[in-house]
């Protein structure tokens, strides 16, 4: 069992994407109802994805509160970042819509990949502009390197994180790659490539995490595809 799906698979169950055009669903100002219509959905992702609702903190692997905002994914299990900075932020004064997952029933190097989404929606784009901004913030300080000696075999290993700013139909963030690489004693075949896409606009905050398990020397593409099924997502929802 490899990181990024290992949240997952402890619920028991576990989330290619459609690159239809999607007729915009919403617009601003945003609900909670409304965002949650506009985001991934199994169809999204092809045959064989269902969805359910992670009512813990992602199985305790993420280790994170299902209403919060991801900025630095599984750094709180690190043992040697050298900042204080926190794997993910939860705001103040918003209605989150919770957190979902996407993704097949069965994970694996041909599988669909694992989508972990979900949104916060704010009173006024004030708030969320500030909420947005404390984010961004966080995220900056996301080391580019670092490494988990100990806990579930599925977290241990050699984390590399690169970020840079998106722009899609209005919504304005970041998408933060990480890969993780296993110690060869635990698992030489596999790494986990995962991209978390977190944007905003008017009164409200996405978040979608992409993750994919690849083959050892095989390349990884989770960037490429997350764009593609942000396209749509973000289009439906206007």
């Amino acid at each position: 069992m490899t990181t990024a799906a290992a949240g997952v698979l402890a619920l028991g169950v576990l989330a290619g994407c459609s690159s239809e055009a999607a007729e915009p669903l919403t617009k601003p100002p945003y609900t909670v109802d409304s965002i949650r219509f506009g985001l991934v959905s199994p169809s999204d992702l092809g045959e064989g994805a269902i969805e359910i609702k992670d009512n813990g903190h992602s199985s305790h692997v993420v280790n994170t509160p299902p209403n919060s905002i991801p900025t630095c994914p599984y750094v709180q299990r690190s043992d040697d970042v050298k900042v204080d900075v926190e794997p993910a932020v939860e705001p103040v004064g918003g209605n989150p819509t919770g957190r979902f997952i996407v993704a097949p029933q069965l994970v694996g190097t041909s599988s669909l990949p694992v989508v972990t989404q979900g949104a916060v929606v704010f009173q006024s784009s004030a708030l969320a502009d500030d909420t947005m901004n404390t984010v961004v913030a966080e995220s900056a300080k996301c080391p580019e390197a670092f490494g988990v000696l100990g806990g579930p075999p599925s977290v241990v290993g050699a984390y590399k994180v690169g970020s840079r700013p998106i722009e899609m139909d209005g919504w304005k963030g970041f998408a933060q790659h990480l890969v993780h690489t296993s110690p060869p004693e635990v698992n030489p075949e596999t790494y986990d490539d995962l991209i978390t896409v977190v944007v905003h606009k008017a009164n409200a905050i996405i978040y979608v995490g992409y993750a994919q398990i690849k083959a050892v020397g095989q390349r990884a593409d989770s960037d490429e595809k997350v764009k593609a099924l942000m396209k749509t997502t973000l289009a439906r929802l206007g």
